[in-house]
């Protein structure tokens, strides 16, 4: 039973009897404590002795590190498969920079969840590729990919969805302005990406053909890194609504803004649980990016990683044991493979 027809279940039968919903109520959180044990948060850290990005996992409880990959060029921006079997990431490893120019290039590759078998998907010399989500059917992934401008400037940034192998790669977006960060929607029929297009960052959805692209967020504040529920009901978001970055959450629709993080440091890059009970963030609330983890109502906030070099960039695997679907300017997404603290690149 899906964890949204429980809870609905439950609220039902409050009607009848409040010891039976008190303790259907807790054997719900227990259950979903148990689950989420089972799950591990990829994100990306500079904590090696070389100082370069690199992939790592961690327990929900902030136990367990362990380091994925190991390059010297730097690998960021996790994304898991469906079925938790891989792993998709940014890595710069191949070519460090455009040919006859000065921009880093990362391009998209897929690894095994221990680390093992890394391959670039993307090989596009031209071109400079971040930020990748996977369909619900584990079939293909949708990625940012962008074209020079100059010698510091990405421009011309799209939406592309690929095979989860790397073949027919298809521009979607195809639009003259600046278009970022794609998440999947559970049900498989819509992306959620942010965009420029209006003069502004802003959250947009539309189909994963790139039809009937619609305007969430219209607001005058910059709107980026749309990130699904995984019931599909809700989007979390980053603004700087507030006058800094913080993580809101918002109805599907663009309805119903909230403001979860509310603290006057920066906190980014949400990514929720597979239970939907919980969201991982980064954050710079002591003075150093981290990965936390709260409440989905944004109560109770965790560091995990209390470690004294930048730990960011969280993606929350799913659990075996559930039936759910995972969850400025591009020179600053993909200019440097240190995480840089701008806008940039939403």
């Amino acid at each position: 039973m899906k964890l949204a027809s429980l809870k609905q279940k439950i609220q039902a039968c409050c009607l009848r009897g409040g010891f039976v919903v008190l303790t259907v109520s807790f054997l719900l959180a227990s259950t979903s404590l148990a689950q989420l044990a089972d799950t591990r948060i990829a994100f990306a850290s500079d904590r090696n002795l070389d100082w370069e990005a690199e992939i790592y996992l961690i327990n929900p409880n902030g136990k367990q590190i362990q380091q994925l990959t190991e390059q010297p060029k730097g690998d960021t921006e996790p994304a898991w498969s469906p079925d938790g079997k891989q792993i998709t990431f940014v890595s710069y490893r191949d070519l460090a920079r455009i040919p006859k120019r000065g921009i880093l290039r990362g391009e998209i590759y897929l690894m095994n969840a221990d680390g093992t078998n890394p391959i670039n998907l993307t090989q596009s010399p031209r071109r400079a590729d971040g930020h990748s989500s996977w369909s619900p059917d584990g079939k293909q992934v949708a990625f940012t990919s962008a074209e020079p401008l100059n010698e510091d400037t990405l421009a011309d940034s799209d939406i592309f969805v690929m095979d989860a192998d790397g073949g027919n790669p298809i521009n979607i977006t195809n639009h003259d302005a600046l278009d970022q960060t794609p998440d999947w929607s559970p049900d498989g029929n819509r992306i959620a990406f942010s965009s420029s297009r209006d003069g502004n960052w802003e959250i947009y959805l539309m189909n994963t053909d790139g039809t009937n692209p619609i305007n969430l967020t219209n607001h005058p504040a910059k709107e980026g890194r749309p990130d699904w529920s995984p019931d599909g009901e809700q989007i979390a978001f980053t603004s700087d609504r507030d006058n800094n970055l913080e993580i809101y959450l918002m109805n599907a629709d663009g309805t119903n803004p909230i403001n979860l993080t509310q603290h006057p440091a920066e906190d980014d890059r949400s990514s929720w649980s597979p239970d939907g009970t919980r969201i991982a963030f980064e954050s710079y609330r002591d003075e150093n990016w981290e990965i936390y983890v709260m409440n989905a109502d944004g109560a109770n906030p965790i560091n995990l990683t209390q470690h004294p070099d930048w730990d960011y960039s969280p993606s929350w695997g799913p659990a075996l044991t559930l039936s759910v679907s995972p969850g400025g300017k591009l020179a600053t997404l993909w200019g440097k493979v240190k995480h840089v603290n701008t806008y940039g690149g939403r």
